[in-house]
């Protein structure tokens, strides 16, 4: 794809934690491998990651671990609770971050922005009269009968059904928020009225939605409008200079392909009951394990690796079997990889791919990690690495998802969208 005008300057906006900061991440590295002049604004934490990947940015307020274990441990599976949870969170900060996206905002030609960041993406960029572009690592705000929204179960109840839960839990998130950030703005008068839904119809005029997962893990429903576009997963490639440790090696090269048990960035009070419950489970079964935690907890030893921060891509096709929390990449990693997969889920969106997983017959079925013990990790490490149609499964479809490119087609759709308003 040839690049028709000269670089552009491009705002990246996202929350959450590492989870929603690394595609972004990836994104704003292959924007600026094409000529673009990238900004990234995410919770201040990440600025390390930022750096790493020469990116410029801008901190937001805010502890994203925080919110991940109010999801976690309070939201569970409601997208109400969920979005009480993040609006609590988000909305006090609103002054203060709104001031920091106007900086990250300031002489941009395109913003592209988040889930928890579609109102404030958007409004500014109605505010400067430039495009905006939504990314999302989940299907949302695009209803369908093909699927029911994630915070919702799959029941046998039709089309119609599932369609109902996207309009139901779009409205949630839509008015929910706008009712509570009205609020905010009755003792902040100076905060901007918010710009119009960006989603209310299928025309060509609304915001374009960048779906960052793979096709072939979930294909784009018939249904939908011309401006959602499923480009494949957005991954983030090791940083320059990086090295495995020398033990990590030495462990995978001491014996079979062990099973990994990581939970990503998820905080939970649950964290060290389940780490304690995969090493039981795995010694149980004889298995080698490596676990993705930075709790060590001294569980490491000849049949357990400790390995914090490894990139996935050079990890997963490494192991036997990978049992996750769910996030959205860690399914695409894991997918990726094209070894058999299973995830235990702690939140909504994550049971949603847990659920695709199932359909998929990538792994044996898994509980929602509040109801996981080492007894049901034991009996899921087993058929994981005992059933070899797990493994046939997710070869195959390894082999087309590593055949994409999320990310040369999303530059190639966000530069469609900067061409077109040029």
């Amino acid at each position: 794809m040839g690049l028709e005008t000269p670089g552009r300057r491009i705002t990246l906006m996202t929350y959450g934690s590492r989870g929603d900061v690394a595609p972004f991440t990836a994104l704003g590295t292959a924007l600026k491998q094409r000529g673009h002049s990238v900004r990234l604004a995410a919770p201040h934490g990440f600025a390390s990651l930022a750096e790493r990947y020469d990116l410029e940015f801008v901190p937001l307020a805010g502890n994203p671990e925080e919110l991940s274990r109010e999801f976690a441990d309070q939201a569970g599976g409601s997208w109400l609770r969920m979005v009480k949870g993040m609006t609590a969170h988000v909305l006090p900060l609103a002054r203060g971050v709104f001031d920091q996206l106007q900086q990250a905002a300031q002489g941009a030609e395109l913003i592209v922005h988040s889930f928890l960041m579609t109102d404030a993406g958007h409004t500014l960029a109605r505010q400067q009269g430039i495009p905006d572009v939504s990314a999302q690592l989940f299907p949302v705000f695009l209803p369908t009968r093909a699927f029911p929204n994630v915070a919702m179960p799959d029941w046998p109840l039709g089309g119609g059904y599932r369609w109902a839960t996207h309009a139901l839990n779009t409205a949630v998130f839509r008015y929910g928020a706008r009712l509570m950030y009205g609020q905010i703005r009755r003792s902040v008068p100076e905060l901007p009225a918010l710009a119009d839904w960006p989603f209310a119809g299928r025309g060509q005029g609304q915001t374009p939605v960048l779906l960052a997962y793979s096709p072939a893990l979930l294909p784009p429903p018939a249904d939908w409008p011309p401006y959602a576009h499923v480009t494949g997963y957005w991954p983030l490639p090791a940083a320059p200079g990086w090295q495995p440790q020398p033990e990590w090696v030495r462990f995978l090269e001491a014996g079979p392909p062990p099973v990994y048990f990581g939970l990503g960035s998820v905080r939970s009070q649950h964290l060290p009951r389940l780490l304690e419950a995969a090493v039981i489970a795995a010694r149980a079964c004889g298995l080698r394990l490596v676990l993705g935690t930075s709790q060590s907890a001294g569980w490491g030893g000849e049949d357990v690796c400790v390995v914090e921060d490894a990139p996935h891509g050079w990890l997963f096709p490494r192991m036997g079997l990978v049992v996750h929390h769910g996030g959205a990449g860690t399914t695409g990693a894991a997918a990726a990889a094209g070894v058999p997969q299973t995830a235990v889920p702690f939140s909504v969106d994550q049971t949603f791919w847990a659920r695709r997983i199932r359909q998929l017959g990538l792994g044996p079925a898994a509980p929602a990690a509040r109801h996981l013990d080492a007894a049901g990790l034991e009996g899921i490490f087993r058929q994981g690495v005992e059933q070899a149609e797990y493994s046939r499964r997710a070869a195959e479809l390894g082999q087309r998802i590593r055949a994409e490119d999320g990310l040369r087609a999303a530059v190639s759709r966000i530069e469609a969208c900067l061409d077109s308003k040029s």
